[in-house]
């Protein structure tokens, strides 16, 4: 494991530990393919998150790039993708932020739980304010 991907475990485990959560994860956006894809991850129950590719407007990492904002998932206001982190690691509640470079996003940060719990406005500040610290070296990962 390089010097970068401690960095970026090191985060992701502050933000589960900052929010009591069971995942915190970091997708990389690919603006040719038109894409997301999981990177790193803390929490996960494998390593299946890595092979997810999600398109935009799919599953809640699409909606964040299409929207272009945070959204908060519960298990019963959406539906789950196959394909999705959210099925792959058995999320029942997930807030997820974009990671902005100027007007483009470059990446997500998501939180997620794998029992209902309610995001609120405190922990989607945690979220948003901790994706707008990674964005700030996140173009050096690329």
């Amino acid at each position: 494991m390089g010097t970068r991907d401690i960095q970026i475990q090191g985060v992701l485990e502050g933000v589960r530990g900052a929010l009591d959560s069971d995942l915190a994860a970091l997708a990389v956006i690919d603006r040719r393919e038109r894409s997301a894809r999981w990177r790193w991850a803390s929490g996960n129950l494998n390593n299946r998150y890595s092979y997810i590719s999600i398109g935009y407007g799919q599953g809640i990492e699409g909606e964040v790039i299409k929207v272009g904002r945070g959204l908060v998932w519960d298990s019963g206001n959406a539906k789950k993708r196959a394909d999705s982190i959210l099925l792959t690691e058995g999320l029942q509640s997930a807030y997820a932020a974009p990671i902005m470079a100027g007007s483009d996003i470059v990446g997500i940060l998501l939180a997620g739980n794998r029992t209902k719990r309610a995001y609120g406005q405190p922990e989607r500040e945690t979220v948003t304010k901790v994706a707008a610290e990674i964005a700030e070296w996140f173009q050096d990962l690329l």
